[in-house]
C-alpha cells in the first residue's frame, strides 16, 4: 500500500498522529503523518520488507507543511537494513511552506529485510502545527 490507494494505513504501523489525506502526489490519497492541529514529538509511519530479487532503489515523495523552523519542526525519514543492522537517515530535518513534493531515493540489497519509518515532529506550539505527507512508495 505505498501509494495508500486504499484510502487508509493498511500495510503501516502508526504511531501519534496519522491519517490519509486527499491531496496526493498521484492518484487519490498519500499518508499525512502528523496533524493540522498541533501535536507532541514524533508522528510516524513504518513498515518491514525484503527487497525483491533485482531491485536497487527505494523511493518515496514527501511534502512538508512546516510553518517552524527546522530547530522545533520537521519531516525525516530512516531506512534500517535489518539483514545488517546499519540505519540510515535518507531524509534529512526539512521544514519548509514551499507546497512542493521532493523525491527521496536510497539504495537498498535485493534479499535483504528493511524496516522505513517516515517521520513528522511537532513541537506541541499552538501557532504553527507541522505535518507532512508522504506518498508513492516503491522498490525497483
Amino acid at each position: 500500500n505505498g501509494g495508500f490507494e486504499t484510502g487508509n494505513l493498511s500495510g503501516w504501523t502508526s504511531a501519534g498522529t496519522t491519517s490519509v489525506s486527499g491531496t496526493a502526489h498521484s492518484g487519490s490519497y498519500s499518508a499525512q503523518v502528523g496533524g493540522t492541529a498541533p501535536t507532541n514529538g514524533n508522528s510516524s509511519i513504518k513498515q518491514t520488507f525484503t527487497a525483491p530479487s533485482g531491485s536497487h532503489t527505494l523511493s518515496f515523495w514527501y511534502q512538508v507543511v512546516c510553518p517552524d523552523t527546522v530547530t522545533y519542526d520537521w519531516a525525516t525519514a530512516t531506512l534500517k537494513d535489518n539483514t545488517s543492522g546499519k540505519t540510515t537517515t535518507v531524509l534529512p530535518k526539512k521544514c519548509n511552506l514551499n507546497g512542493t513534493w521532493v523525491q527521496v531515493s536510497a539504495s537498498v540489497t535485493a534479499g535483504h529485510s528493511y524496516t522505513l519509518t517516515l517521520i513528522s515532529h511537532d513541537d506541541n506550539y499552538p501557532g504553527d502545527p507541522t505535518y507532512t505527507l508522504y506518498d508513492d512508495v516503491s522498490v525497483s
